[in-house]
């Protein structure tokens, strides 16, 4: 897998019976065979299944809650909504947001707002390496949080329902009163990925850049655009996975606790492989998916 570039022979990863019948029974005896007569639905009882498991394994806690979305945007179908409307924290996954008003105060005024090689290592680093540092730099040029949410309903006509834009990044990252739901993400990367926001082609190609994120596996051969975000009481993804030119699909995956863990480094790491397993499974599912669709039309 690469998020900067397809491989030179993407080879088509078809499930064995053995994998579709241990997806299907994941999802509460549901067939993983994707098909244009299977609702969307499927999908989401078998990552619903996929998460029982993983509580029962230990892998997430019963007292954590989780968001998930999935849409099919060749087909512009929706085929997951777990919580999908609930406001979670945010983390650094707001820095898409600060992107996107920054983009449109650029779109609106140049002079004002240049974006130039400075302005494009700030948004590098705030997207690619998450530095807190060159985000609150971007939030300031913008005016501030309250603005940044004004902006971003303002570039979108007032596409997103659940986005609350509180704080600047305090000392160390640890921020939580930054919320939006999944659904948002999933509105954002929609817009993205149909080139309706300001420097969508720039956004994405800051996006694709390879970075450490909880949506690909050793198993995916795709392209990803995304943006993760961590704190102790936050494990989160949201992006694209494009597999090939017409083929894409968005995941938004989180996971959030009611309290900060006292093993930061233990929690992340295994909420972080819980969510590449369940970004796997809507993979397999969307191969077949698309394989089908293909074999069709």
């Amino acid at each position: 897998m690469t998020h900067s570039s397809f491989p030179s022979a993407t080879r088509q990863m078809l499930l064995s019976r053995r994998q579709l019948l241990t997806y299907g029974a994941l999802g509460a005896g549901t067939l993983a065979f994707p098909a244009l007569a299977i609702p969307g639905t499927d999908l989401q009882r078998q990552l619903n299944g996929l998460i029982r498991q993983q509580r029962h394994r230990g892998q997430l806690s019963y007292h954590e809650r989780t968001a998930w979305s999935v849409y099919d945007l060749q087909t512009r179908q929706k085929l997951v909504a777990i919580n999908e409307n609930h406001p979670m924290q945010a983390a650094s996954m707001i820095k898409v947001f600060v992107a996107l008003a920054y983009f449109y105060l650029n779109s609106q005024a140049p002079g004002k707002y240049p974006y130039h090689d400075k302005q494009r290592y700030l948004m590098e680093k705030m997207l690619v390496n998450s530095s807190n540092k060159a985000t609150n730099t971007l939030m300031r040029l913008c005016k501030g949080p309250a603005n940044i949410k004004r902006l971003c309903q303002r570039a979108t006509n007032n596409r997103f329902r659940q986005l609350h834009i509180v704080e600047y990044i305090p000392a160390g990252g640890r921020t939580y009163r930054n919320r939006v739901s999944a659904h948002d993400y999933s509105r954002f990367l929609y817009d993205l990925w149909h080139h309706r926001l300001p420097h969508s082609a720039e956004l994405k190609r800051i996006m694709a850049i390879k970075n450490h994120d909880r949506i690909t596996t050793a198993a995916m051969q795709a392209k990803v655009f995304d943006k993760t975000g961590s704190t102790g009481m936050l494990c989160g993804d949201m992006g694209i996975v494009q597999l090939s030119h017409n083929k894409a699909y968005t995941f938004v995956g989180i996971i959030q606790r009611s309290r900060k863990t006292r093993r930061y480094g233990h929690w992340i790491s295994q909420r972080s492989d819980a969510m590449r397993a369940a970004s796997e499974l809507v993979y397999r599912f969307m191969q077949q998916r698309y394989h089908l669709l293909h074999s069709i039309g």
